[in-house]
């Protein structure tokens, strides 16, 4: 009678190492740079130096639930202090941008990394709302470039099988979008 090995938690309580955390940091930075250059200075820098605090802070253990939730209270004051209280287009954006620079407060898990990435490709087409240069198209190209190779690098974690180099995993990103692009395009039109 042969054993099987015990499959991985379903919950997504499976710990991140190193690397894949660092993935999943580097997508939501690069997500959030093309909010923050429209964003009202004051809050752009100010959510600037907050998400590598925040990063900083919980990166070896987690940071109290309590903590965070002042935390997000604190950010979402300050963004209706500077934005206002009407909510709109420029409002939600800053919002969004505030809840990123301080999600990676929760990133011990793979479940937390899956959810950090996921709303850092919301980041890049809120920056669209607000302005299409061609600065913000090259960021919203790598920062969604970067978000996939995370969420590919995620998966192989949960899979339990070793990260294949950058360049393949490009390769393999590239023939999936080449795949999905017909369909995507379809469904547009």
């Amino acid at each position: 009678m042969s054993t099987v090995p015990p499959l991985p938690p379903q919950d997504g309580a499976t710990p991140l190492d190193a690397g894949s955390r660092g993935w999943a940091l580097a997508a939501g930075a690069l997500a959030l740079l093309p909010l923050l250059v429209n964003l009202p200075p004051t809050l752009g820098v100010g959510f600037a130096l907050t998400a590598p605090a925040m990063a900083a802070i919980a990166w070896r253990r987690p940071m109290p639930g309590f903590l965070r939730g002042v935390i997000a209270l604190a950010v979402i004051a300050g963004v209706f202090a500077m934005m206002g209280t009407r909510l709109g287009r420029d409002t939600g954006s800053a919002l969004l941008a505030a809840m990123l620079a301080i999600k990676p407060t929760e990133l011990r898990t793979l479940r937390d990394a899956r959810s950090l990435v996921g709303f850092a490709l919301f980041a890049p087409f809120a920056a669209f709302l607000l302005d299409q240069s061609p600065l913000v198209m090259a960021g919203a190209l790598a920062a969604v470039l970067v978000g996939l190779l995370a969420l590919q690098r995620l998966s192989d974690l949960e899979a339990g099988v070793a990260a294949p180099p950058v360049k393949q995993r490009l390769g393999t990103m590239g023939r999936l979008v080449a795949i999905g692009l017909p369909l995507a395009l379809a469904a547009f039109w």
